[in-house]
């Protein structure tokens, strides 16, 4: 792929300041000051200018409608394309301020306007000031011969949804800036000026990208492989998404017609888009359209009900078909929902009409529920939190139970997948933090120290709930090492009913959880009661035992799983690594948590960016370091290690230096640094690129290394184990050996990472392993989030629901931990009170899927008490949980087109309560039926149906509303008025 920018001559070099004359300055002005009104429009019609953007509709005809107009006018510069990552506004604003100012100088004339819109988008910000500067400078000149020009700016604008641009009454004329500057182009005459000419940007799926300007009259095809090169994804049906679907979709194969917009109307897609993007063959369709007209209807926030409620509709229809609730009729409706919004001149007739029309058959197999090329559809993924866990526990699960107090529970639910709780609640890293939803809102929802409260209470009660163990199979399985892998494979397997036994060579149990971490963060009692929980099972650990041979082990046992994780330090090839001062950073903390007497300092300097290099810097400072350095190639938002860490570590007084690589370690302790420009090249890979210019020196008592970590695999030599770069090679979804029955998992197989993902390794390798005895095939779910149990959302106040915060962990202060081997537990756990407010503040993305269907029933309704919040999830999220206390009805439509139950109607003594996730929304008391007593509905409701039927409703039904009947009593005495031939209402 290269970066192709093509700018043409009138935009690159239109931002310098042009000649002092009107004439030198501003050409087109010029000539255009010399013709009246109608003139300047036959100059318009002649040339057969079109709009570069909206519906690319000929210029003309809204100039003619403008003329016609009256009152006050106003030209309006729209920069708020439908994909933000067009660059062709932001080259307009930039590159050709005077033209843009021109073209709007010549419209002005006119109907002697004088005010100008300029709608500015949020990522445009700032590029407002090259036509505010060039509207100075044309006014301090003179060229406004005393007319008035006001320049008003309206920042943060959203597109249109509508398919034109010009205001319907006149008012209003409406153009993008490319248009504007065109407009003065053609007035100038200057050269040859291409009237069928439009700014493209190519996007991702071409070989060449950026800005190019387009002739309309080429091919798309010319186009795709002249312009962009060819496409660089595979498949002959790749798709061409225009404005990143917004303007719709093309099959590849489709290409075979010109850019004009005429052209580019009959084929159903916009017909002046500004980006051209191409997606591999095998994108779902559906849920692209489903994107682009939620989109749409969040754009039609300030639009009449009925347009938001077509909108609405559509988008329902398309979102029911992706949670596998299509029928036959849903693609006949979408056909005329197509058609209608066409016809309304709404823009979201592109996505829709154009994805039913080319690629009907992803519809079809959607609609029988039989596939999604993208595996996004028609299955019920898990919450964020859930599926970004690498031992895939389920997370809302465990914290309902710990929100309704049931420790036991929420120690059921996580050791189902993770048999080390306590451990993974002090020192995991917690990506499932970082998916959170609600950290895009007032802060993730603090998961991570939930586990370890849960299992803290657990422990202090007599130990963990005891997992059910299955008949004995007779198989015995050897596990070498008693790291998190290694524990973790042999609990699932003692579980399945297999005789375990792990051999360990160190001391005692635990890897590098117990010779890795430091205890300020995994207290080694802790560790050992955590073990015992495993070691209960019948699961025996012979310590100081070290396997030399593979092939002797194979003998007695029926598999074998190797957890011996990466346990020696590494060092980099820099002058003066062998020195005596120099140590490495994993045989720094093993030999301090092994028990030897340690000692350094005064002054130390650690070279290494990770979570293990923080925990070197700390661990320093307790074993006599007065000053500790911490140096790393990455920049401060790079650096690998958590930010909690980080910020750990500036507060116990560590000076980090960033963005510097180690060059050499003199014998005096001195180590000299080089500037590191970048850590990755483009493609992404590790190559770190140095500016020797820029030097760094700091002095230390002892260098510690802690930029990588091996394995000592001589237990394994000529065992016929493939070894890769000193990590043993595996079936990336098995993890057996190239040996049969040899199984190998956590750091040793994929390198040094987490202490959880060690744990999903564990895991997998044991049903593996199970499923290899037993002769049959790995299931499809293994390494996938399952549900474990069906929890009851909490009840929780809507107020506090939306605003309640994230809890701050306590801490013991920076003087109460630090001293020579003073290693106390600097966090000091979640108050019970504390862990309840957390469990509340999950916003159950189990339950609620985050489809938004109820939204977009309730604005088809023309309620609009319901809003969902986008997330980086890529999925929505109620954040606010007040919005319908004051517009919800109580109708209850949400709760009907819920696919999981998430909403729900709750009608008890009288009065209906609905339901989000466990959190009332809305209390409202029931109307009775006047004739029967039955609850019927609220009054909000019932005014609700009268006002939007107040038209349509004959005598009968007034009457029906104002004796306030239920619908049963009310198809009763509309029945029997049929039969008796008069009204019993009226009779009444």
């Amino acid at each position: 792929m290269s970066e192709l920018i093509t700018l043409p001559a009138w935009l690159d070099a239109g931002a310098v300041s042009p000649a002092p004359t009107l004439l030198g300055a501003l050409p087109g002005l010029a000539r255009a000051q010399s013709l009246n009104p109608l003139q300047r429009l036959q100059r318009l019609q002649e040339s057969g200018l079109a709009e570069c953007g909206f519906a690319g509709e000929p210029l003309y005809q809204a100039w003619r409608q403008f003329l016609r107009g009256h009152g006050n006018s106003v030209l309006v510069v729209d920069a708020a394309g439908l994909d933000p990552r067009s660059r062709g506004t932001a080259a307009v604003l930039d590159g050709a301020p005077w033209r843009l100012a021109e073209g709007l100088l010549i419209a002005a004339g006119l109907r002697d306007t004088s005010k100008i819109e300029l709608l500015l988008p949020a990522e445009l910000t700032g590029r407002e000031a090259g036509l505010l500067n060039a509207i100075d400078t044309i006014r301090a000149r003179g060229f406004l011969a005393g007319r008035r020009i006001r320049v008003e700016v309206r920042r943060d604008c959203l597109p249109s949804p509508w398919g034109e641009g010009h205001a319907i009454d006149g008012a209003r004329l409406i153009h993008s800036p490319e248009t504007w500057c065109r407009v003065a182009l053609l007035f100038a005459e200057q050269g040859e000026v291409n009237n069928d000419a439009a700014l493209l940007t190519l996007l991702r799926g071409l070989n060449q990208r950026g800005l190019i300007e387009l002739n309309r009259s080429d091919m798309l095809r010319r186009l795709i492989y002249d312009w962009g090169g060819g496409v660089e994804v595979e498949g002959r049906d790749a798709v061409l998404l225009f404005d990143n679907g917004m303007g719709g979709f093309l099959p590849l194969s489709e290409a075979d017609m010109s850019c004009h917009p005429l052209t580019f109307a009959a084929a159903g897609i916009a017909p002046a888009p500004s980006s051209l993007m191409v997606l591999a063959e095998g994108v779902c369709l559906v849920e692209q359209t489903r994107r682009a007209l939620y989109r749409y209807w969040q754009l039609a926030e300030n639009e009449s009900q009925p347009i938001r409620s077509l909108l609405a509709r559509a988008a329902r229809l398309v979102a029911d078909i992706t949670v596998g609730r299509g029928e036959p009729r849903h693609l006949v409706e979408l056909d005329q929902l197509a058609l209608e919004l066409a016809t309304q001149g709404l823009a979201a007739a592109w996505p829709l009409g154009s994805a039913l029309r080319y690629f009907r058959g992803q519809w079809e197999t959607h609609i029988r529920r039989e596939s999604c090329p993208e595996k996004l559809c028609l299955e019920r993924r898990a919450a964020p939190c859930h599926s970004t866990c690498p031992a895939n526990i389920d997370i809302p699960s465990f914290m309902a139970h710990i929100g309704y107090g049931d420790y036991d529970k929420a120690i059921e639910v996580i050791t189902r997948d993770n048999p080390l709780p306590l451990t993974c609640g002090l020192v995991c890293p917690a990506p499932c933090e970082s998916a959170c939803v609600r950290g895009g809102s007032n802060g993730a929802v603090f998961i991570r120290p939930m586990k370890a409260k849960a299992a803290e209470v657990c422990l202090s009660a007599g130990g963990y709930p005891r997992p059910a163990l299955a008949p004995p199979t007779g198989k015995r399985i050897g596990i070498v090492g008693s790291g998190p892998a290694g524990l973790t494979a042999a609990y699932y397997l003692r579980i399945l009913g297999h005789d375990v036994q792990i051999f360990e060579s160190q001391k005692l149990a635990g890897g590098m959880l117990r010779y890795g971490i430091p205890a300020y963060r995994l207290p080694p009692e802790l560790l050992d009661r955590e073990i015992e929980q495993i070691t209960a099972l019948g699961i025996p650990i012979h310590t100081s035992a070290k396997v030399d041979s593979l092939d002797s082990m194979r003998k007695g046992y029926d598999a074998v799983f190797l957890g011996l994780g990466t346990q020696m330090s590494r060092f980099i090839p820099i002058e003066g690594v062998h020195q005596p001062i120099v140590l490495g950073g994993i045989d720094f903390l093993r030999n301090v948590r092994g028990g030897e007497d340690v000692q350094v300092g005064p002054r130390v300097v650690v070279i290494g960016g990770g979570n293990v290099a923080i925990d070197v810097a700390l661990t320093a400072l307790r074993q006599g370091a007065k000053h500790v350095d911490m140096v790393c190639l990455e920049k401060r938002r790079e650096m690998p290690a958590s930010h909690h860490e980080i910020e750990t570590a500036a507060a116990e007084g560590v000076a980090m230096y960033p963005g510097w690589g180690p060059v050499r370690i003199e014998e005096d302790g001195k180590v000299i640094f080089h500037h590191c420009d970048r850590v990755f090249d483009e493609t992404g890979r590790f190559n770190p690129k140095f500016d020797a210019e820029r030097l760094l020196n700091l002095e230390g008592d002892q260098v510690i290394l802690a930029v990588g970590q091996g394995t000592d695999l001589t237990s394994i030599d000529g065992s016929g184990l493939e070894v890769t770069r000193g990590f043993i090679v595996t079936d990336p979804r098995t993890l057996m050996t190239k040996v049969p029955g040899v199984f190998a998992g956590g750091d040793v197989a994929h390198g040094p990472r987490t202490a959880v993902e060690a744990i999903r390794s564990g895991k997998i390798a044991a049903h593996s392993i199970d499923t290899w005895l037993r002769g049959e095939p790995l299931g499809e779910q293994i390494g996938k989030p399952v549900r474990r149990a069906d929890v009851t959302p909490l009840r929780v106040l809507a107020h506090e629901r939306s605003y309640m915060h994230r809890a701050e962990m306590p801490e013991k202060t920076v003087e109460e931990r630090l001293g020579f081997g003073s290693y106390v537990k600097i966090e000091q756990g979640l108050t019970d009170a504390m862990a309840r407010n957390e469990a509340s503040r999950c916003l159950r993305c189990d339950v609620c899927i985050g489809c938004g269907l109820c939204q977009l029933a309730c604005s088809e309704m023309g309620v609009e008490a319901l809003r969902m919040a986008d997330t980086t999830a890529g999925r929505l999220a109620y954040f606010d949980f007040t919005r319908p206390m004051d517009l919800c009805i109580g109708c209850g439509a949400c709760a009907q087109v819920c696919p999981t139950g998430a909403i729900r109607i709750e009608d008890e003594a009288g009065v209906r309560r609905t339901v989000i996730t466990g959190t009332v929304v809305r209390e409202q008391p029931l109307l009775r039926c006047t004739q029967c007593g039955a609850a019927t509905q609220t009054r909000a409701h019932r005014l609700f149906v009268s006002s939007h039927l107040a038209a349509q409703m004959n005598d009968h039904m007034a009457a029906h509303l104002e004796r306030e009947l239920c619908p049963t009593c009310a198809r009763q005495q509309v029945n029997r008025s049929w039969l008796t031939g008069k009204s019993e209402i009226a009779a009444l």
